[in-house]
């Protein structure tokens, strides 16, 4: 496929519809992977095996992404991309959607680490880095919460020891996807002790599989894995490894869980309005009005979700909108979770249907949405200051 020629976004479409057509899966064949990126495991032998396959299959799409031209388009040629107009991602983000495919796997990769390396980082980080993560050769996970510091990340204690050549690292991390598989790591530490708060931290790039690292993966509520804790003792990180300045970490978090919580109101793991109506027909309850009413809200939510993620993408300034797209997906999880959890009533733990374990383990996985990359309180905090300007 070519693509190098300008070309009107109509004409654009085409083509990347076509090519779509002709390599991705459609959504509910039996290639489907849209789901991919929802790795979890009864024990850790069978969450280690899940992650693997579910980082080869979404590396694999994403080579061929780059090999037909699909993948990063808008980025300079010097880190891999093509200096095409943002509106050519936004087509084929919109495309690709639409199809049996997923890159989420690779979010913090693709989605996370380039606005931050973008903003903050080094001119030899960007050319170090992107052009691997967009080739599908590099893989990311982000070290960021503590057993005692979650959203309030100024009170993390892992720290950076200063050392010849760099710092040496130790401390815990915790709820972190994909990091026994990650490549690398973008890790908050404290550079300074004597200075508390987020000004004593510093953002470091981290090697996962040098030595005095170790991941853990954890133990949900569900029974399953699907998280990771992550142990770091006397970890050399080189001093080219600084992103942006010493104990400058609050303005690498900004862009950083910006990019976050943009990606998560993005994601797809709890986009269920379809499920929920396959579940309805299974269940034989399609034709009640009450059940019609909880999948039209349903789709409703899904609806909003979608338009308000392309205002943002299109360039439209939507005050606080990465807070906005999180706590919207993260409330669409709840209600569809309690509507599947409506539809299967006592079903759903008596273990006697072979489709209620998927909807248990979505109840029970909805509030770490409302957790992750920072609670619906912040969110709402963020919205109320940084959108509508309102006073802290």
């Amino acid at each position: 496929m070519s693509l190098d020629s300008p070309t009107d976004p109509a004409s654009f479409r085409r083509e990347v519809e076509e090519w779509f057509e002709a390599h991705a899966p459609r959504k509910g064949s039996a290639d489907d992977f849209s789901a991919v990126h929802i790795v979890t495991g009864r024990s850790i032998k069978e969450y280690t095996a899940t992650a693997h396959a579910a980082l080869a299959t979404s590396l694999q799409w994403q080579k061929k992404l780059h090999g037909a031209g699909l993948a990063g388009r808008s980025w300079p040629v010097e880190y891999g991309g093509q200096a095409a107009p943002a509106w050519q991602d936004e087509v084929i983000a919109d495309v690709q959607g639409r199809y049996g495919v997923s890159t989420k796997v690779l979010a913090v990769a693709l989605e996370m680490l380039p606005p931050v390396l973008m903003a903050h980082g080094s001119h030899p980080q960007r050319l170090r880095y992107l052009p691997a993560v967009l080739a599908g050769e590099e893989t990311w996970c982000q070290l960021l919460s503590e057993p005692d510091a979650g959203s309030d990340l100024g009170s993390a204690k892992t720290y950076a020891r200063a050392v010849d050549g760099g710092w040496a690292v130790t401390g815990q991390k915790v709820w972190t996807s994909g990091a026994g598989t990650a490549d690398f790591a973008l890790l908050i530490a404290r550079t300074n002790l004597d200075t508390p708060g987020q000004a004593g931290l510093s953002c470091l790039v981290v090697d996962m599989s040098v030595p005095g690292v170790e991941v853990r993966p954890l133990r949900q509520m569900s029974g399953a894995y699907h998280f990771n804790e992550v142990f770091l003792q006397d970890v050399l990180v080189p001093s080219d490894a600084l992103i942006g300045e010493l104990g400058g970490a609050r303005a690498v978090l900004r862009t950083m869980l910006a990019s976050e919580r943009a990606a998560i109101g993005g994601g797809t793991s709890a986009r269920s309005a379809s499920q929920l109506a396959q579940l309805a027909r299974t269940l034989g309850r399609h034709d009640d009005p009450n059940v019609r009413q909880l999948l039209a809200s349903a789709y409703t939510r899904e609806r909003v979700l979608d338009l308000t993620g392309a205002r943002m993408a299109s360039g439209v300034a939507v005050p606080g909108g990465g807070s906005v797209t999180k706590l919207m997906y993260s409330e669409h999880a709840r209600l569809s979770a309690e509507a599947g959890a409506s539809l299967l009533g006592a079903a759903m733990t008596a273990e006697v249907l072979p489709h209620a374990q998927p909807w248990l383990d979505r109840l029970l996985f909805a509030p770490g949405l409302r957790i992750g990359g920072g609670t619906d309180e912040v969110q709402r905090n963020a919205i109320a200051e940084r959108g509508l300007g309102l006073p802290r």
